[in-house]
C-alpha cells in the first residue's frame, strides 16, 4: 500500500505571536528563530546592559543568552510571556558574567519600536538624548540600574523583576524608589518620559547578533 505524505505546514507570517513561532522552531524550522531574535533583541540587550554597565560585554551576553534560549526552547511552557522568559535568561547570563568578572578582579534595553523621526535632525536629537540617559543610568549603582531598567524600561512587574534578579519584592521596591529619585535629581521631572531612548540596540548591532545566533544554532552558513 502506497504511503501518504502529509503536506508541509506553511510558515506563519513574520508578525505571528511568539508561541506560534516557537512551535515552528521546535518542529524543525530553525531559521524562524531569527524572528524571535529580531523581535526581542533590544529588550535582551537593555537587560544585560543594565546589569553589566558595559555595551560590548552586554552584546556578547545577548548572543550567549539567545543560544541558551534556543537549547532550552522545549522548556518554554507559556506560563509567562516569551519576552519575560528570554529576559530572565539574559539577566541570569549577565549576572553570571558579572560574578565571574568580580572573581577575576579579586585574584563597562520591544519592546520599543524604532522611532520614525521626521528628519535627520530629530533623529540626531533623540540619539543624543539616549546617550545622555545612558550615561546617567551607568552612573547608578549596579543594583539600582538593573531594577529601574527592568521595571521602567522593560516594564516587568515587581514580582518578575525580583525573580530575574534573585532578590525580594521589597528590595525591588526600595531600589526602584532610590533609582527613580536619583534620575529625577539628575534629569528633572521629564527624565522618565525619555527613558525609552536609553540603551538602544538596532541596525548593524541587531543584524550582527541575528547572524551570529543563527550560525551558532545551525540555521545559517558562515559567510
Amino acid at each position: 500500500m502506497e504511503s501518504l505524505s502529509l503536506p508541509a505546514v506553511p510558515a506563519s507570517r513574520d508578525d505571528a505571536p511568539d508561541p506560534i513561532v516557537v512551535d515552528e522552531v521546535l518542529r524543525g524550522d530553525r531559521a524562524r528563530f531569527a524572528i524571535l531574535v529580531r523581535r526581542h533583541n533590544q529588550r535582551m540587550f537593555r537587560a544585560a546592559r543594565a546589569v553589566l554597565g558595559d555595551a560590548a560585554e552586554a552584546e556578547d551576553v545577548v548572543q550567549h543568552a539567545w543560544v541558551s534560549a534556543f537549547t532550552s526552547l522545549a522548556g518554554f511552557r507559556g506560563d509567562a510571556a516569551f519576552a519575560t522568559w528570554v529576559t530572565r535568561i539574559a539577566v541570569h547570563e549577565a549576572l553570571a558574567r558579572r560574578r565571574r568578572r568580580a572573581r577575576l578582579s579579586a585574584v563597562e534595553l520591544g519592546d520599543v519600536p524604532t522611532e520614525r523621526a521626521a528628519d535627520p535632525e530629530q533623529r540626531a536629537i533623540l540619539g543624543e538624548i539616549g546617550q545622555a540617559l545612558g550615561r546617567h543610568l551607568d552612573a547608578l549603582p549596579d543594583g539600582l540600574r538593573a531594577v529601574v531598567v527592568l521595571r521602567d524600561l522593560l516594564e516587568l512587574d515587581t514580582a518578575e523583576t525580583a525573580t530575574c534578579l534573585g532578590i525580594s519584592a521589597e528590595a525591588v521596591r526600595v531600589r526602584l524608589h532610590r533609582a527613580r529619585g536619583a534620575l529625577h535629581r539628575a534629569l528633572g521631572a521629564d527624565g522618565e518620559l525619555w527613558l525609552h531612548q536609553a540603551y538602544r540596540f538596532a541596525g548593524a548591532q541587531c543584524d550582527r547578533t541575528v547572524r551570529d545566533v543563527l550560525i551558532a544554532i545551525g540555521a545559517a552558513d558562515v559567510r
